[in-house]
């Protein structure tokens, strides 16, 4: 119902260096406004490579993972995520680090990548904590870590030369609290495309949990009325479901998975507008299909939820 995700993310290869190369060159004063000074060596593709390879092996002793920012539609490289330091032990934590083509800022792009290389983070590296150090004046990539979930912790002094200068930095962090909670884990893994819309690819259960089940839930009021628009009914079905669900005592952070069927072809925004806020931004697994008819003639709308009671 939604379109195609706009970017992905991959770890780099040697096959992306002259990419690499572009993108550093084009932004080459933008980029150092925010980051250490770099030899002329770096802007050649013998630098880039030797960048690339540097990282391959860092990544094969588990210190370094770096991902680059790609276009869905066109493949083109447009930025870099980064988990470095990565720490084990009693730490099992990391930094990261990042920055995008300065054509796109304002998409939405690097939240979006933050919070992809955040979950490869927690999910596939089993991290406990990721942090970021921000110089305080950069606002807007503040706002993009608080929006990927990072929370803010103090300054930290004169603690990295950028551009030739030591400057101060935020410190912010992010916390991997599902170690310990016991939920339903929602995720969308690497090497696969990221869901065409609203829906998550995978969904974990835990081993704990009840499962409960709905029956079709349809468009009809608590008073038996049928509205004749097919968007009215899909909201009246969404919340008669969530009503089932809290009599259980579940939320929507419970829902294992949700199918839709439909009988009429509904507006697009409207139905992401109304699907997202059943789910409150965190998407269950989803199958939604078209059908020619329902049980009952005036109904267009019916939908199953599987949930997890914990």
């Amino acid at each position: 119902m939604e379109k195609m995700q706009e970017i992905f993310i991959r770890q780099l290869e040697l096959s992306d260096a002259e990419d690499l190369l572009k993108l550093e060159a084009e932004n080459r004063d933008f980029f150092q406004l925010y980051a250490p000074l770099k030899d002329e060596k770096f802007y050649t593709i013998d630098g880039q490579v030797e960048r690339i390879e540097k990282n391959v092996l860092l990544t094969k002793q588990d210190s370094v993972y770096s991902f680059g920012i790609f276009l869905t539609d066109s493949k083109q490289l447009i930025g870099n995520v980064t988990l470095s330091e990565v720490a084990r032990g009693n730490y099992q934590s990391c930094w990261i680090g990042y920055y995008l083509d300065r054509k796109h800022n304002g998409k939405g792009y690097m939240t979006k990548a933050v919070k992809l290389v955040v979950d490869y983070g927690f999910n596939e590296l089993k991290l406990h904590r990721i942090e970021a150090g921000v110089m305080p004046h950069n606002i807007r990539s503040i706002k993009v870590l608080e929006k990927a979930g990072f929370h803010k912790e103090g300054i930290a002094i004169e603690n990295v030369k950028i551009n030739g200068r030591w400057e101060n930095h935020q410190t912010l962090a992010i916390v991997n609290n599902e170690e310990y909670d016991s939920k339903v884990i929602r995720k969308n893994p690497l090497g696969i495309a990221l869901p065409m819309g609203e829906y998550t690819h995978l969904t974990i259960v835990p081993s704990e949990a009840e499962l409960i089940v709905s029956s079709g839930q349809v468009g009809i009021d608590i008073e038996g009325n049928i509205p004749d628009s097919v968007e009215k009914q899909f909201q009246i079905a969404l919340e008669n479901t969530i009503t089932l669900l809290n009599s259980e005592n579940i939320n929507t952070d419970g829902i294992i998975k949700v199918n839709i069927w439909l009988t009429e072809t509904v507006d697009k925004e409207v139905f992401v507008d109304i699907y997202k806020k059943f789910h409150n931004g965190s998407s269950p697994s989803m199958t939604l299909a078209y059908v020619s008819a329902l049980g009952t003639p005036d109904l267009k709308v019916e939908l199953e939820v599987w949930a997890a009671r914990l």
